[in-house]
Formats: structure tokens, sequence, C-alpha cells
């Protein structure tokens, strides 16, 4: 954008699809609207019934093939079923455990680009550019790939091939945002992305220029080269932070996309849970581990650490204050033995850690830094001082303390839209959450069910692994490249 322009009054720019978020979904989106389409190799699956279908039409680019009959009778950790096919297709047979290589191939295509613009908030990569880059994955390092680029094969011309083979085939959180960037440059789609953008507005405006809806108040911002037959299309608004050579942000300046097509994908870690507790706010207390990370850095205390929570945010908590040799009182509500606590679903030899942390909530290990609250709750928290209670004898008991850690999740940010999406959700009326009240969108384009040309990719439809988050941009593109069909009969 000319930095000339005045931040009051942005030049629109058009495009036919805009993205809101940069993160592994979104890159993988941009991937797909480059014109790089997935063609089935001809090697054989495990499930027979896919194997035939794809024979059956060999030669012909996912893209372009009838998804919902791919995807027939497919199951699999993610309810949406272009996820599992994709899935099923990149990382063959990978919650049986196998490490089988992906029976797609990918052509670059030019004539089949699809114009488009990446919004993000930071560097591509998304979240992951926010998290403290010496811990692991969770999900395997092959799991965390980019169509086109195999990660083992980019960590071994990293020359991380020893630390990949030490970590049984986790990667650190360094070497996947390394990954993410790299690839948006080597794949050439630098030239989509726009960092450092944040989004304030998305609202429907029409075609006809200066044409005001009576009942909505929709307007038209001058987007007449729109193709006729959409009903509407996208104004995407917000501002650009300049960042100078030091990374320091020195000045903002206003921008305006309109596009038919508007995909979020914002992921699900903008805005962290809060308990709601008096002193919540006090600069003692954080909700995610970069401000831990500098708490940590900054303490002066002997006095432990509180970490709130039984989820895999408030073990890395754990892991990150011990291992800087700082007591901890672990507060959480369940029951240690709580079979839905998502410890007990993760293999032990891949993920000691974690297995570690569980062990000392279920008291079979001790260590004098790690102290369990089990079935108990913050009442209230008061300069260095929070106070406990008890789920089982409602008994109190004060703790001084050098910081509390809030780690009991976290949710999209969608304030950029009305009422922050709520008509948009499975449960109307509802906030969205990526685990409790998802977008509401089409099994197959991911289109949502109540704002067409509207779509919804990764956590906010449900799908919070990178492996199957990818199955979206397969959807939509393939819906979006029907539509272009259209226009041109």
């Amino acid at each position: 954008m000319n930095s000339e322009v005045s931040p009051h009054q942005p030049v629109t720019m058009h495009t036919e699809v805009i993205v809101v978020g940069n993160g592994p979904s979104a890159i993988s989106l941009s991937y797909m609207l480059a014109g790089n389409r997935p063609f089935y190799n001809g090697l054989t699956l495990s499930n027979e019934f896919l194997t035939r279908r794809l024979q059956e039409n060999m030669g012909i680019s996912l893209v372009d093939q009838d998804l919902p009959t791919l995807s027939e009778g497919l199951e699999g950790r993610s309810n949406n079923p272009v996820a599992l096919l994709f899935d099923s297709l990149f990382h063959p047979d990978a919650d049986f455990g196998a490490d089988i290589p992906s029976v797609l191939e990918w052509n670059y295509q030019p004539q089949n680009e699809i114009p488009h613009v990446i919004l993000g908030k930071t560097k591509p990569g998304g979240t992951w550019q926010k998290i403290d880059g010496a811990m692991q994955t969770i999900s395997q390092n092959s799991w965390m790939e980019l169509p086109g680029v195999p990660f083992k094969e980019w960590l071994a011309k990293q020359r991380h091939t020893t630390k990949a083979e030490n970590m049984l085939g986790r990667a650190t959180i360094s070497d996947v945002k390394e990954y993410y960037s790299d690839y948006v440059k080597t794949q050439r789609l630098s030239k989509y992305f726009k960092d450092f953008h944040t989004v304030t507005s998305v609202q429907r405006v029409f075609h006809l220029r200066n044409h005001v809806d009576s009942e909505s108040g929709e307007v038209e911002p001058c987007c007449q080269n729109v193709r006729r037959n959409h009903t509407h299309c996208w104004e995407v608004r917000g501002y650009h932070t300049i960042m100078n050579d030091e990374g320091q942000p020195v000045a903002r300046r206003e921008f305006c996309y309109v596009a038919p097509h508007v995909v979020l994908a914002t992921g699900a870690y903008d805005i962290p849970n809060r308990l709601g507790v008096d002193g919540e706010n006090l600069p003692c207390v954080v909700h995610c581990l970069g401000e831990l990370e500098q708490q940590i850095l900054n303490c002066t205390q002997p006095d432990p650490v509180v970490v709130v929570g039984a989820g895999l945010s408030a073990a890395d908590a754990i892991l990150m204050a011990m291992e800087s040799n700082i007591p901890v009182i672990h507060v959480f509500r369940r029951n240690p033995t709580d079979p839905s606590l998502i410890f007990s679903k993760l293999p032990k030899s891949m993920y000691p850690e974690y297995h570690q942390i569980h062990n000392l909530m279920k008291g079979k290990e001790t260590n004098e830094l790690y102290k369990a609250l089990p079935r108990h709750t913050i009442v209230e928290i008061i300069d260095n001082k929070v106070l406990v209670k008890s789920k089982l004898t409602d008994s109190l008991v004060w703790f001084d303390v050098s910081c509390v850690a809030i780690m009991i999740g976290s949710r999209s940010d969608l304030g950029f839209l009305p009422r922050e999406g709520r008509c948009l959700g499975v449960v109307p009326k509802w906030p969205i959450d990526s685990k409790h009240n998802i977008m509401d969108v089409d099994a197959y384009s991911y289109q949502s069910i109540r704002e067409p040309q509207m779509f919804a990719m990764g956590p906010l439809v449900g799908d919070n692994f990178v492996r199957f988050a990818i199955g979206g941009a397969l959807g939509i593109v393939s819906h979006i490249n029907k539509c272009r069909k259209k226009d041109t009969l």
C-alpha cells in the first residue's frame, strides 16, 4: 500500500479471496489458491474403497473431483469429512502409528491461480510465531508439514536431523516457526501475504455503486469490477503496523480490501479464557506462556508460581517453571485420574514429559518443586497472595506467590465481525469456541450456513491440529473453483 496515502482514506484494493489469519491453515490455502493442485499418485491405500474411487479418476485433480463421494465412509479424529479425506491421503494410516509417505503429488498450474490476499497480525505462521521456541510440538514433526515440502526433508536440509531423532519424532516450536516462514518464501507465496495487518471490520457490501440497502444499511465501496452473479462481496478493513529494522512499530496505516469471498482462519488462541475472580488483572497474573516466561526471567522472589489448569498449556507452564528451579503450586478442578484429561490420550513413549506431570498430579511421582492441589479453585488474588478453596471440604488457604499462571484455554478473536460472529455458530447467539460451539459450515465447502461466500477453516470448525486443518483448504478451493467455472459459462 502507498505510504503516502492518508490513514483516514485507504485505497480500496480488489481481489477474489480475502483470508483473515496467516497460520498453517491459511498458508496451505494460499498454496492451493496460487494454482498448486493435488493429484493421486496411484499408490495403494489400506482403504480399498477409497483406493478404488481414486483410481477411477486418475489424472483428475482432487479439486475437480466430487468431494462428498471421495469422503464417504471415512472415519478419524476430525468431524469434517474433507479433513479426513485429505489426511488419509497426506498422512496415510497416521492414527494407527504408521509413517507412510503421502500418496499426493502436486502440480503447479498457473492458469488456475485465484487472486487472493492473506492478512496476518504477525509473520507467516500465526500463533506459532508467539510461542516459546524451545518447547516441543505436541504432534509428530511430519504432522506439522504443509503440502509439497516434507517436514523431515526440510529438517535434514537445515542440519537438524540429529535433533529431530533425539526428540522421538517431535520438533521444537522454533523449527516449526522457521519452517512456516521458509515455506512461504520457497513456494513463492510472499506476494500474497500481508504481515502485521490487523483486521478490525468484516462486512457485507453490494455491487451497485452508492447503493444503500434500506434494511441492513450495507453500502457499496466502489467494487464494480466484482463478478455480477455474486449477490454481495466482503469489505475487510483494518490497519497495517509499520515496523523498523529493529522490529519495533513506528506507524500505522489503514487498509481496505474488497472481494466476493472471505475466509476466516484466525485459529483459537487470540483471547485467553479467564477465571473471572477478583485480582485477575494484577501484574503478577499471566494467561499465556510468553507472559509467564517474562515473569520467570524477571522473578526476584523465592515464592512459588501458581499454575491453574489441567491441560497441556498448564503442563507446559509447570515444566517451564520447574526447569528454572521455581516451585510450583498446581491448582486444578478435576480429579487427576479423570479419564477425560488429555494426558491419558497421549502415548507415553512419545510424550514422557507430559506423563511425568500427570504422575505428579496423581501422586505417583514426587518432586520437591511441585505441589498438587486437585479439586481446588482460585477464589481471589490480592497483591502476591492467592486464596484457594477445596471443592471437597470448602476449606480456604492463602499462599504467598511470585506469579499466577492461568492456563485454562483460549478462543478466537472475532471482534471484527458484527456481534463477534455469535450468529455463525452451531448454537446461534453463543460465542464461537473451537471445542463447544464451532462455526456452522457446509461439510464439504466450509462455507458458512448463515453467511454465503464466507468460509471458515482450522480451529474455528473444530480442526485444532494442522494435519486436519489443511483439508479445509481443499474444500474451499474446490468450491471457489466451481464458482469460477460457472462464471465463465
